[in-house]
């Protein structure tokens, strides 16, 4: 009987393996500060330099440059899906179950880490390495579940608690997703148009429409009705 059929391992092999993840999150850590410097064409030879290593030394950690694009689209969205349930958590602890703030206060949080981040979040949406997937790749759309997957567990709780099926939610937390996504994209793309208070008020108040909608369906007394000033008159 070997030693890995008895659950043996070897002490070399176990440090090799935990050096090669640590030195792989610095190679993506390199990355994303090269595509913050250079935009979404950062390119190998740029993240080598950020890396102060070679590209064979970065081919020794990733099959290819798509395998370590693919890495550093994963580390984003991971950020911003963490970013989501932080706000989530918060309102549980400070026990403030609105809908109408947790809405508000999940596109602030979205918005703070894109506008603080625009290379990041074009690199994420645009480059062509997140929406070529190889077989058994995650595609573009598998990108964004764990974002998705915050707002539908958010979403599906309130819900329940209102007596109507959480099973609805998967499609409005996706949904959530691409409506936020294409508006902060055309944000970016356009910072003069509107602040980032600015847009946060106002997509908050599209979504919460829809979400008061569905609760005044279900007997609960809110208002639908936007705060005064984010739709001026002409």
């Amino acid at each position: 009987m070997s030693e890995r059929e008895v659950g043996w391992t070897d002490g070399r092999s176990s440090r090799w393996d935990s050096h090669r993840l640590a030195r792989r999150e610095q190679l993506i850590d390199a990355a994303i500060v090269a595509v913050k410097e250079h935009g979404t064409d950062a390119g190998m030879d740029q993240i080598a330099a950020a890396a102060r290593t070679s590209k064979p030394v970065i081919y020794r950690y990733f099959a290819d440059k798509n395998e370590l694009y693919r890495a550093m689209g994963e580390r984003i969205i991971g950020v911003i899906a963490r970013a989501l349930q932080r706000v989530e958590d918060q309102q549980r602890v400070q026990d403030q179950s609105e809908p109408q703030v947790m809405v508000k206060a999940s596109i602030d949080a979205y918005l703070e880490l894109l506008g603080d981040n625009p290379e990041l979040f074009h690199f994420v949406t645009a480059h062509r390495a997140l929406h070529e997937a190889r077989p058994g790749d995650p595609t573009a759309f598998e990108f964004a579940r764990p974002v998705a997957d915050v707002l539908t567990e958010s979403l599906g709780r309130r819900l329940a608690d209102v007596g109507l099926d959480p099973c609805g939610a998967q499609p409005w937390g996706e949904a959530i997703v691409g409506f936020i996504q294409a508006a902060s994209l055309w944000w970016i793309e356009h910072p003069e148009a509107m602040t980032r208070d600015q847009l946060s008020d106002y997509l908050a108040a599209l979504l919460w429409g829809g979400v008061a909608g569905v609760l005044q369906g279900a007997g609960q007394d809110v208002d639908a009705r936007p705060a005064p000033g984010i739709f001026p008159p002409l």
